[in-house]
């Protein structure tokens, strides 16, 4: 065979492998989009049908508030994936293979599965896990190199400011896909992420001691997003000596140095209502409501938040671990509201619309504090209806904390 037929069949061979590759992405995107369809309209029939039943007998303007609200948040989840999936049909074009095959370390796998050393930083393997475990999410076929993230703790999901606004807890979506495939049993706590954390840090240590004693066999690994972060730090700092069942915290775009937000003009401009604190409306309406929730500006503040850890990361628990993790993304590539809030509150550091991304991760003195890094994504990705993979994200902590020999 002469030499310019072999340039020809390895040409036509590559085109060939390029074809398939994009038949196989245009299936994988499509089959991804239909699965989040129906997950939409399956949690949605089933919620609205236990929330209905909850209050029929009994429906009080409060509930019938949560019901309206329920409707609202579902029927956009479904319209959403709808057009998801509606696009997946026709886009032809776009081909999301940011994963190189050829890159793919083997050794890596074998030395993570074996828990032998690897030359990189905690950062660095997160990031190849995740990666690992996002590529075989979107795309069924792959075969991973990864095992199953199984484990016996029982993850307890603690939500952050924005909860009330939605009808679940952010990234309750992850954490029911990991009950559903794996048996990982998960429980959710309430908080009211309005409210400031020393009051917060109560309400856990009343829920979780309850849970622990009904529970007296379980090992509980906090997840924690936004402020539910500095909600589970206080918790973990003012009780300590009631943790024997905790096994570690995981926090998620958490500001753990605190937001510079409240320091901006706009924030400002607003808080000067507080200078009617004196008023008869003032105290009528702030007896019922905290008026631009002051409370957890405080306990959000970066004026508070530095010190306070400084001061008081040696009191955390010595016998459990702790990771932290951010996003970051551009204001276009941001949730509406992500993007208002980037209009409104602007800052010249990177950040997830409300987190700086500094700010996010533990400092360099809190030593045992794990940094997992930052990765691509705005602050309410974590919500039910976002087609961010928050499953992937969740798993990837398992293996590697199980990796470190923190999760069993």
């Amino acid at each position: 065979m002469r030499d310019t037929d072999l340039i020809l069949n390895k040409y036509i061979e590559s085109k060939v492998l390029d074809f398939k590759n994009r038949v196989n992405a245009y299936s994988a995107r499509k089959n991804y989009s239909k699965s989040f369809l129906n997950s939409a309209k399956e949690l949605t029939k089933s919620d609205i049908v236990e929330r209905f039943n909850l209050v029929k007998n009994n429906l009080s303007p409060n509930d019938a508030v949560k019901l309206m609200r329920n409707l609202v948040t579902s029927s956009a989840w479904i319209s959403f994936s709808s057009a998801r999936y509606i696009h997946s049909l026709t886009n032809f074009k776009s081909f999301d293979n940011k994963f190189d095959f050829d890159k793919v370390n083997y050794r890596f796998f074998n030395d993570l599965k074996s828990r032998k050393p690897i030359d990189l930083s905690d950062e660095e393997i997160f990031k190849i896990i995740y990666n690992e475990v996002e590529y075989a999410k979107y795309h069924p076929n792959y075969i991973s190199n990864l095992e199953e993230p199984k484990t016996d703790i029982t993850i307890v999901l603690i939500p952050g400011v924005f909860n009330e606004l939605f009808s679940t807890p952010s990234f309750e979506r992850a954490c029911q896909h990991l009950k559903t495939k794996f048996n990982i049993k998960y429980y959710t706590p309430e908080v009211n992420g309005f409210d400031n954390c020393l009051k917060n840090a109560k309400s856990l240590r009343k829920q979780i001691s309850k849970y622990v004693s009904d529970n007296p066999n379980e090992k509980l690994w906090l997840i924690a997003f936004s402020k539910g972060g500095l909600d589970s730090l206080h918790y973990l700092v003012d009780y300590s000596e009631e943790q024997d069942a905790i096994v570690g915290l995981s926090t998620i775009a958490s500001p753990i140095l605190g937001s510079n937000s409240f320091n901006k003009k706009f924030i400002k401009t607003l808080n000067l209502i507080h200078n009617f604190s004196d008023s008869k409306l003032y105290q009528l309406i702030d007896g019922k409501k905290d008026i631009l929730a002051k409370e957890m500006q405080k306990s959000l503040s970066s004026t508070f938040r530095r010190p306070w850890l400084r001061n008081n990361h040696q009191k955390l628990n010595q016998n459990i671990f702790y990771t932290s993790i951010g996003f970051s993304a551009k204001w276009y590539e941001s949730h509406l509201w992500m993007i208002l809030m980037k209009m409104f509150i602007r800052s010249k550091k990177d950040n997830d619309g409300v987190v700086d991304t500094e700010s996010s991760l533990f400092p360099y003195y809190f030593e045992r504090g794990i940094k997992l890094g930052i990765l691509d994504g705005h602050h309410l990705i974590g919500r039910r209806s976002s087609f961010y993979c928050q499953e992937a994200l969740i798993e990837a902590h398992i293996h590697f904390l199980k990796y470190k020999g923190l999760l069993f």
